[in-house]
């Protein structure tokens, strides 16, 4: 019988693919549900929500780094915890009715897969399976939570939810002291994949909100900015960000890699598909109303959420001992010092203001050869 873990650093697959979109997906529902209750209790219940779902997708990456996935065993897997990442997503919404319980159901079955094929591919290596080991028993605690949230009444639901979140980021900095096995090339790649498919459910987002409207031409002017707007935030992470992070990556040791990839990807990345949400919220405030100024939620989801996306490049980055250019630490300081402003304004204009920002920002390192 043929073993299940690969032997080399491999490119991402197609089942692989169609795993990260139903996961985008999930995404997606996070949004809907923040753009309906954008409040401050809507905006935290949203940050326990989309933390899951990404916990849940970075545990497959970590897992499916050493799986052999042309192997069919593998690809069962993974489209068994594609249906189940599928549920999750659909469920999302329904957390706080009678129904809510599904979605914590097709979590807790969703990761408790994922850790099983961990365990499973680290059986014949004594220093990874002992760090599997580890990351298992501390990641129950968390699934402990979450088989409680299925029981709890619906008004009641987050708090093991919120408490599971918490869970994991401990589970992690304990497990991510040892020592991991992972190809940093596949790795990287799996969370670039992720960014783009990101940036790219915003602007589907966006276009079906455009097609609810009558078409003028300022609002095709306003869907211009949005594409351009977001070909330019895809530029500050993949012009040369995403290939110095992998550079990175490779040259750490079998001891450090795994704090690496948790500190820099895992967590890391957090903060910044959390901006394409906000980012992705703006966009469609501001094609349903070119015309008025954003209200506030819209202006803060504009200015924080391509702040996250600028900063949290420039965190990850730093967490990975990259040097970054001063003109992106200004420049995420010039976004959050306009969020007053992108209020007093029409939302085209605004969103037409952040654009040119973030365009300058991309130019300038380019030029600069950052990279």
């Amino acid at each position: 019988m043929t073993s299940i873990r690969g032997t080399e650093d491999q490119g991402a697959t197609f089942v692989e693919l169609f795993f990260d979109l139903v996961f985008v997906f999930a995404v997606t529902q996070v949004t809907a549900s923040l753009a309906h209750d954008l409040t401050v209790s809507g905006l935290g219940r949203a940050l326990i929500v989309f933390w899951l779902v990404w916990w849940a997708w970075t545990q497959y990456t970590w897992s499916l780094n050493q799986a052999d996935t042309e192997h069919v065993r593998i690809r069962f897997i993974t489209l068994l915890a594609t249906a189940l990442a599928f549920l999750m997503a659909v469920t999302v919404p329904l957390i706080t009715t009678e129904w809510g319980w599904l979605f914590a159901l097709a979590y807790l079955v969703l990761r408790m897969v994922g850790i099983s094929l961990q365990l499973r591919l680290s059986g014949n290596d004594i220093v990874w399976a002992r760090s599997v080991q580890t990351w298992a028993l501390m990641s129950s605690l968390g699934l402990l939570a979450i088989l409680t949230a299925m029981f709890l009444p619906p008004d009641r639901r987050f708090l093991a939810l919120g408490a599971a979140a918490i869970l994991d980021v401990i589970a992690a900095l304990r497990a991510g002291r040892t020592e991991w096995r992972l190809f940093p090339g596949h790795f990287s790649e799996r969370h670039g994949l992720f960014v783009i498919i990101a940036l790219g459910e915003a602007l589907i987002a966006a276009g079906v909100t455009l097609s609810d409207q009558p078409l003028s031409g300022r609002l095709l002017m306003v869907a211009v900015t949005a594409v351009a707007g977001t070909c330019a935030l895809w530029w500050t992470y993949f012009g040369w960000a995403k290939d110095r992070l992998e550079v990175a990556m490779r040259s750490q040791s079998p001891a450090r890699l795994g704090r690496y990839a948790r500190d820099v990807y895992s967590f890391g990345h957090f903060p910044l598909i959390l901006g394409v949400i906000g980012y992705a919220i703006s966009v469609e405030e501001t094609i349903a109303h070119p015309q008025d100024p954003l209200a506030v939620p819209g202006m803060l989801a504009l200015g924080f959420g391509v702040g996250l996306i600028v900063g949290g490049t420039a965190l990850a980055l730093t967490m990975a001992g990259v040097r970054v250019p001063a003109v992106r630490w200004w420049m995420m300081i010039v976004l959050l010092a306009s969020i007053p402003t992108l209020g007093l304004i029409p939302a085209w204009v605004a969103l037409a203001l952040v654009s040119l920002l973030v365009a300058v920002l991309a130019l300038v390192e380019e030029r600069r050869g950052a990279a």
